[in-house]
């Protein structure tokens, strides 16, 4: 039987209740031709202590920031080098403190394409390097500059480049990326915003800083079970804003490192049970949040 090359980039991370898809949506495993996979996960996650620049803080008059999300998540192999990747989450967050009103809905569709550009074996070892481009756009009008706001607002484009390691049951995945923010509609302009960060066409709309992305993930792969452990570094590439006095806006500069981990098992043959859990490290205007998550797989 084979092991389980599952895909897995279905987990959220928070930054003060925007959802982001973590680690990318893509992983080092290609479906295969003509074979599908359909995920959906539900998570939970929340944070007390929030980043202004790099500095923690705590504000009572937000307490605790709390988001759910119920994401579907589909991949399907178009040939045996090229996959599609389509992912839309349905996300709630609200604080526990203070007057922000809870926020709910879609929060944006994302797909990718994945092409594995080369597949090298070396004995007992496979190597394969990859690439990627994905776009992801708002499914809604939702509000951007609120603490627990589900989403940034923009429109953004995901390059990204993978080298895969497979000895056996166990892996090893790099990658790295660059995601380029569009401009997003401001609602208002509040008084301690950067003029610098408007456009200069429009005193309404306003640049997202891109960021460049880089994950390492390992870990065992067999047909009995999947199990993984990554590491995720965001960097914002140009100069953004910091938090200013009670909000966040969309032209925060965003960073953090975080670190999980990942397991799956396959009860049928094309049926799974899959779990995972997140945590931030260190950060830069972003929550410093905690996330489990748990769902279901059909597929291989």
């Amino acid at each position: 039987m084979r092991s389980i090359p599952i895909t897995l980039a279905i987990f959220f991370s928070v930054f003060l209740g925007q959802q982001t898809k973590a680690q990318g949506l893509v992983d080092g495993f290609m479906r295969g031709k003509r074979h599908g996979l359909l995920a959906v996960t539900y998570s939970q996650g929340s944070y007390d202590t929030y980043y202004v620049n790099t500095t923690e803080v705590r504000n009572p008059n937000l307490g605790t920031v709390s988001t759910q999300a119920l994401n579907l998540y589909a991949s399907y192999g178009l040939d045996y080098d090229l996959d599609l990747i389509v992912s839309a989450p349905y996300v709630r967050t609200e604080a526990s403190a203070g007057y922000w009103q809870k926020q709910e809905g879609f929060q944006d569709l994302s797909a990718a394409l994945r092409w594995e550009a080369y597949d090298y074996k070396f004995g007992g070892l496979r190597v394969s390097w990859l690439f990627s481009v994905g776009y992801s756009m708002p499914l809604q009008n939702y509000v951007i500059d609120s603490p627990v706001t589900i989403g940034q607002g923009s429109r953004n484009i995901d390059g990204r480049t993978m080298l895969h390691f497979k000895a056996g049951a166990f892996f090893l995945t790099g990658q790295f990326g660059y995601i380029r923010r569009g401009k997003v509609t401001l609602d208002r302009i509040v008084n301690y915003y950067d003029p610098s960060q408007l456009n200069p066409n429009s005193g309404t709309s306003a640049n997202v800083p891109d960021v460049t992305d880089a994950v390492v993930r390992t870990g065992i792969t067999t047909k009995h079970f999947y199990l993984d452990g990554w590491a995720q570094r965001q960097t914002p590439y140009n100069e953004g804003t910091n938090i200013g006095p009670g909000i966040p806006f969309p032209t925060n500069a965003i960073g953090f490192t975080r670190v999980g981990a990942t397991v799956y098992i396959p009860l049928l043959k094309k049926f799974g049970l899959t779990a995972g859990y997140s945590t931030t490290l260190s950060g830069r205007n972003t929550g410093k949040a905690e996330r489990l998550n748990a769902g279901i797989v059909i597929g291989r």
